[in-house]
């Protein structure tokens, strides 16, 4: 995940820590030169060499399949002073709430044995679930657990996010599926939670990490517009739209058919963190695209195929 990154980044920076980063030294090798690593795969024996001493602190990142995640954390009893796990709202059946707004408390998915011996992407929201379960089973494991939303912001590979930031930038008219309320997760309010949640004194809780709650792809488009001194024309396209055009909500990045209410500001009291402004988060956002030159989007529909629809109209 592009936060362990930028948390790495902030840990440096404070110079209060000795960091250990176990990885499997293949994507981003580079980076970090300084920082003792342990290279490995966690889902495979390699992991044993993190068994071989004691931890003050653990930050997981890349927890993905139970059965494995179970065995790593009864190998760690007696070795960890506190495991804090990135987790997902994706552990809520969000699709079936959508009229209701979600919170901590709200219930989570059910995992059965044949998900959480099936490969990613399946169940993927069901297999955190259970290993949450298996982390607060953990009574004497001191723990936390975030759930953050979609994150976007610096060092972001999926290009869900910028997606919408490059075309307010690079396009005139816009297609714009009939989309619902959003969630969000501003990475760099994320990393400064956690980093704050080293020291927070004795804990076991969880929480949603949210940032912004009930913003939209509308409003991501006309903030960053407006911040790049541009007009932009959105084009609303619904069902028979994007079924005529060969497209889906999956064409775009994250559309939704669906409303994702999350209440979750318990974390910001919790580890001190005052959530930065959209706006500014924004501007943070475009500054480092501006130094990486606006390189095309990985993810969605390309800009070409955009307007070879848009031509049509």
């Amino acid at each position: 995940m592009f936060a362990g990154r930028l948390l790495v980044e902030k840990l440096i920076a404070a110079n209060l820590y000795h960091v250990t980063l176990f990885n499997r030294g293949k994507s981003n090798h580079q980076l970090f030169p300084d920082i003792q690593q342990i290279h490995g795969n966690r889902e495979s024996d390699a992991i044993q060499q993190i068994f071989e001493q004691h931890w003050d602190v653990i930050i997981d990142f890349s927890g993905y399949y139970p059965i494995t995640f179970q065995k790593l954390i009864q190998n760690l009893r007696g070795k960890v002073g506190r495991y804090i796990f990135i987790s997902t709202i994706s552990v809520f059946p969000m699709g079936e709430k959508e009229e209701q707004i979600i919170n901590e408390n709200s219930h989570t998915l059910e995992c059965t044995e044949e998900q959480m011996n099936s490969a990613l992407p399946d169940a993927y929201g069901e297999k955190k679930a259970e290993m949450e379960r298996i982390l607060l089973a953990e009574k004497e494991l001191d723990s936390i657990i975030l759930r953050p939303s979609f994150i976007y912001g610096k060092h972001d590979f999926t290009d869900r996010f910028y997606y919408w930031l490059y075309r307010a930038k690079h396009a005139q008219k816009i297609i714009l599926p009939e989309t619902k309320s959003l969630s969000l997760t501003y990475v760099e309010d994320l990393a400064n939670a956690i980093l704050n949640a080293i020291e927070t004194p004795v804990h076991k809780n969880y929480y949603n990490a949210i940032s912004h709650t009930n913003t939209s792809l509308e409003a991501i488009l006309k903030t960053t517009a407006a911040l790049l001194e541009k007009q932009i024309e959105i084009i609303s396209a619904d069902e028979t739209f994007l079924k005529k055009h060969e497209l889906d909500y999956y064409s775009f990045p994250l559309c939704l058919p669906f409303n994702l209410q999350i209440e979750g500001s318990q974390w910001l009291q919790a580890f001190n963190v005052k959530p930065k402004d959209f706006k500014q988060s924004l501007l943070e956002c475009i500054a480092y695209y501006e130094s990486n030159h606006w390189p095309a989007p990985k993810t969605g529909i390309s800009l070409e195929s955009e307007n070879a629809i848009i031509e049509q109209l």
